[in-house]
């Protein structure tokens, strides 16, 4: 981001990466102080320079660690995180040898936050930093000994690169705020279609009923789950691949529930689901989203969910 720079859709402020230029020299999950946890050390465009970085959104100074130049921020209200969350940003920076914020002190998006330093036990001049996706301030050491918060995500979950010159990223999936749309619905209210854990989602769709399990009221649908017939069929498919039926309602294939006996036949009927469910974890590698029906997990892949 560039000074005096602000992010705004739908009256949320996009989390937007604090720095100019932008050259990672730890990454999370190091083997070194970042062990076991999110946090990346940036250096600017030359070695050893103290550049200044910005408010990524507008924040509140929570606690201040001055022996290390260390300040711990969180936003004023709910921010919009680079992987579609929308919650409140509790984040750290450190090694600020010129620090003086105060507890208290507010910063606006695009102000200057601080400089990159060497204050503390850094190695070189940056900053380190570290984001949780929460307002929960719980700053604790992991069993490596590293402190951490609750609820972190890596920095390319959390914030956007909009005029941030990456000149050494390692291999991050970065994004400008164009890669996450924003949907305006009623007025002040905005979704992305972006699922995370907590999104309120719907099943998305008119989905077929391609085996009923033996014995039970669970279903088996391929294009949900990605389990195929074989699978199902011979009970190898995990319990989590098996849908509950009972909050789905059999309707034909155009969605219409006339004529229809609520009689499910596998490899025959048609099921639709206007229920609306917590998402309680996300697998990225798998693009699936872990829900709760009846009583029962199950992993559906989000691209049959619509968020509400």
């Amino acid at each position: 981001m560039y000074k005096g720079q602000k992010s705004i859709r739908g009256n949320i402020e996009d989390f937007l990466c604090p720095f100019t230029d932008m050259y990672i020299t730890q990454g999370s999950k190091g083997f070194f102080s970042h062990q076991g946890i999110y946090a990346n050390d940036v250096r600017g465009k030359v070695a050893g320079i103290r550049y200044p970085y910005y408010a990524p959104c507008t924040s509140k100074c929570i606690k201040v660690y001055k022996e290390s130049g260390q300040v711990m921020w969180q936003s004023i209200n709910k921010v919009r995180f680079a992987n579609g969350r929308i919650d409140y940003a509790t984040f750290m920076t450190a090694h600020d040898d010129s620090m003086d914020a105060t507890i208290g002190q507010i910063v606006e998006q695009g102000n200057q936050l601080g400089n990159m330093g060497k204050k503390g036990n850094a190695t070189g001049v940056h900053c380190h930093i570290q984001v949780s996706q929460s307002k929960d301030t719980t700053w604790q050491k992991n069993k490596y000994g590293n402190y951490q918060f609750n609820n972190e995500y890596d920095l390319d979950d959390c914030y956007f690169v909009d005029y941030t010159n990456i000149l050494y990223g390692m291999g991050g999936n970065w994004k400008t705020t164009g890669k996450v749309p924003v949907i305006e619905i009623s007025g002040n209210n905005a979704l992305d279609q972006i699922i995370y854990p907590g999104s309120k989602v719907m099943f998305d769709g008119i989905f077929h009923v391609d085996i009923i399990k033996r014995g039970t009221n669970l279903f088996g649908n391929f294009k949900l789950t990605g389990v195929d017939y074989s699978t199902y069929y011979n009970e190898r498919a995990a319990s989590y691949h098996w849908i509950p039926l009972a909050d789905f309602t059999e309707v034909d294939r155009y969605g219409s529930t006339i004529n229809q006996d609520d009689i499910v036949y596998g490899g025959e009927s048609y099921v639709i689901n206007n229920h609306i469910y917590e998402v309680r974890e996300i697998d990225l590698k798998t693009n699936s989203a872990k829900l709760v029906i009846n009583n029962r997990e199950v992993w559906i892949f989000s691209a049959f969910l619509k968020e509400v």
